[in-house]
């Protein structure tokens, strides 16, 4: 549960609670109009004592393109589509050199007003600056006065110039804007000039090696032999052309020959019919001649067979001619074979003599080639050059026109003029300025105040900044001096028992079956004892209740103020635990329901005597006697002894003095009892500022004028 507790308050560290800020409103407030008021009549005299500054501005309109007054591309051309266009030509508008022209130009350099100087004497007008201190110190007032401002979405810069003298302000904002539009010109005609006399450079180099080049192309010729007709290579490839072509033809024809050569040996021994329809022989004469005659002598031997016998004289005669003609034919086709043949043999020579004298030129073009390689390249070369040597011509010609044209890349649009109302300062504004912003900065200095501000004032506080559930808040009482007259006076007092008795209540509410309840601070002087003593009177009002103190940390331990014997240190806790003194001689009434058991005297360490098995015996003892058993544990931030006590009880309660700690300190001190076997009911803020406090019961016990009583009692 206390685990659930402290990471609960730290998730709600971060919500905003505005009541801090609002309260030290309330209560710094007379001091935060004290202080503006006073700021604002201190600052009346200065304000007035302000002289009054005047500022004319001229306005620089930037070219988006270049004019079409002339057909000639201009050597410094710009592209504003291009991106940083703009930037570039507002950050060249506050160059150096710009500026320096400017002073130049507007004869800043010789202006007292300007250059930081003074003449010897008004005889003798001599500086006693060097010109580069006197410019200097020129530029870095100009600097200091002039505003550059793009206008966005727009082509235009505003070219601002604050002076004491208005008449000064618009003539030195028109002067800037003038010298950055003259110096733009002035690099143009500068770029164009040194274009110029470059080209002018190159062209004479040109022609010298245009004239080298063509002297190297004639010797080439002459010591080669060749001829410029139709090129290098004209005669020559006219003749490889002509050889080709008839090449070609002879080929052709040879193949034709060898066609008909080779068909007719092939159907040579084939019927007569066959061959005589062939294309190739039924186009010869005699063969036509052959054809007719066969044709005619078998339709005679048709003609016969129709009236004679196989055996008739007539019909063998007739045969006998059909035979004759047959053997003509192949008479006629082997000599038609033998004629082809020749005709082949003699088409094949014809090709074989064109191929070699084809070959033969191949060859000699082949050294050709090279000659006409080297011929090609330097004729390349010598035009290569010549015609660079045209484009420089003529980009030079150009050059020499675009020289005498000036063309600006911005424009003065519209040119400063002397203000007639100064810009600044506003008087007004700036009091009322000091009169808003003291009060604000006041505020803000609380609310940072405020934010810082970590401590624990209020009772609301303990849940949102501790995690704790929040029991009671107690007063501060405000009295000095030991506990028991204090708490004699809580007791007598049934307001502030009261508050007790609250207390008493929210535990019971919280933790109705605790019995035995430890009440523990985060440090050391937050009133745990005092809380401890007093809620245990409370609970013996109507139970039966013991109080217990087992603080051997503190040098003002309840063991050493509440027993009447007048001892130094009485019998206690560590006797029994000990084994040296009977638990029933250890324990002192304070009154009929209420007894007290001292710590007892112990010299060695408090852990040890917590440890002990006897220890958690005790209050198993003290449970069965007492109704109630209210135990004083030292302060967590002293040691582990309460880590140690806490694990024999039912609860804690857990002491906080208000404005005294921050709380992520005491959250750090909490945090020690997070263990299962330790139950923390929650916080009692201790010592609240009488303003602060909210439980019912302590605004009451304030209202009835307690603390007037004890200051009275007292």
């Amino acid at each position: 549960m206390s685990v659930a507790m402290v990471e609960n308050g730290q998730k709600m560290e971060s919500s905003i609670d505005f009541m801090p800020l609002i309260k030290s409103l309330k209560k710094y407030a007379w001091k935060v109009v004290l202080i503006t008021v006073l700021m604002v009549a201190l600052c009346v005299p200065l304000v007035m004592s302000l002289s009054a500054k005047y500022v004319s501005t001229a306005t620089v309109l930037l070219k988006a393109q270049e004019d079409n007054a002339t057909p000639i591309e201009q050597v410094d051309g710009y592209d504003s589509t291009r991106g940083h266009y703009y930037e570039t030509q507002y950050n060249l508008m506050q160059s150096r050199v710009v500026l320096e022209s400017a002073i130049h130009a507007l004869g800043l350099i010789e202006d007292a007003r300007y250059n930081g100087d003074q003449p010897l004497s008004e005889t003798h007008p001599e500086w006693t600056l060097s010109a580069k201190e006197r410019m200097e110190k020129a530029l870095k007032y100009v600097r200091e006065h002039v505003t550059f401002t793009v206008v966005r979405q727009t082509q235009l810069v505003y070219v601002s110039f604050e002076s004491v003298d208005n008449q000064e302000a618009a003539r030195i904002a028109n002067g800037i804007a003038q010298a950055f539009i003259d110096y733009s010109v002035e690099k143009k005609v500068e770029k164009t000039q040194t274009a110029q006399g470059w080209n002018e450079q190159q062209m004479k180099t040109l022609a010298e090696q245009i004239t080298t080049k063509k002297k190297e192309m004639e010797q080439f010729l002459d010591e080669a032999g060749l001829l410029t007709f139709r090129g290098i290579d004209g005669y020559e490839t006219e003749e490889l052309s002509i050889t080709t072509n008839k090449l070609a033809d002879a080929k052709e024809r040879r193949l034709a020959s060898q066609a008909q050569y080779e068909l007719v040996a092939k159907n040579l021994n084939a019927p007569i019919e066959d061959i005589a329809s062939l294309p190739e022989v039924s186009n010869h004469p005699q063969m036509q001649d052959l054809r007719i005659a066969l044709i005619q002598a078998k339709r005679h031997l048709a003609d016969l067979q129709l009236r004679y016998g196989p055996k008739h004289n007539k019909i063998l005669e007739a045969q006998a001619q059909i035979q004759a003609i047959e053997d003509q034919t192949r008479s006629l086709l082997q000599e038609l074979k033998v004629g082809l043949l020749k005709q082949y043999q003699t088409d094949l020579g014809k090709e074989n003599r064109y191929r070699s004298v084809l070959n033969a030129q191949k060859n000699e073009f082949k050294t050709l080639v090279a000659k006409r390689d080297h011929y090609e390249s330097l004729k390349t070369d010598l035009e290569k050059t010549e015609d660079l040597y045209r484009d420089l011509f003529l980009r030079s010609k150009e050059l020499a026109l675009a020289a005498q044209y000036k063309e600006p890349d911005a424009v003065l649009y519209d040119p400063a003029t002397a203000a007639k109302r100064p810009q600044k300062p506003n008087k007004v504004l700036l009091l009322t300025m000091v009169a808003v912003l003291t009060p604000m900065l006041c505020i803000l200095f609380l609310l940072v105040r405020v934010a810082l501000d970590r401590k624990i004032y209020r009772l609301d506080q303990v849940q949102r900044k501790l995690g704790l559930v929040p029991l009671a808040d107690l007063p501060d009482f405000a009295l000095d001096g030991p506990r028991e007259p204090l708490s004699d006076l809580v007791q007598t007092n049934p307001y502030a028992m009261e508050m007790l008795f609250g207390l008493k209540t929210a535990i019971c509410l919280t933790s109705p079956d605790s019995r035995s309840i430890g009440v523990v601070a985060s440090t050391i002087q937050e009133g745990s004892s005092l809380v401890a003593e007093l809620l245990a009177k409370a609970y013996s009002h109507n139970q039966r209740t013991l109080l217990v103190d087992l603080d051997y940390r503190s040098e003002q331990a309840l063991s050493l103020s509440i027993p009447k014997t007048g001892e130094a240190e009485a019998l206690g806790v560590a006797q029994w635990v000990s084994e040296t003194q009977p638990l029933e001689s250890l324990i002192q009434p304070l009154s009929p329901q209420c007894d007290f058991l001292p710590r007892g005297e112990w010299t060695s360490s408090p852990l040890v005597l917590l440890a002990n098995p006897r220890y958690a015996e005790l209050f198993t003892l003290l449970t069965a006697q007492y109704e109630v058993v209210i135990v004083n544990l030292p302060a967590l931030s002293d040691s582990k002894d309460s880590q140690v006590a806490a694990q024999s009880l039912d609860a804690v309660c857990i002491v906080v003095e208000a404005e005294l700690r921050h709380a992520p300190a005491i959250v750090h001190d909490v945090q020690k009892l997070q263990q299962k076997s330790i139950h923390v009911l929650g916080a009692v803020l201790n010592k609240v500022n009488a303003e602060n406090v909210q439980t019912e019961e302590s605004q009451r016990y304030i209202t009835q004028g307690s603390f007037a009583t004890f200051a009275v009692v007292e």
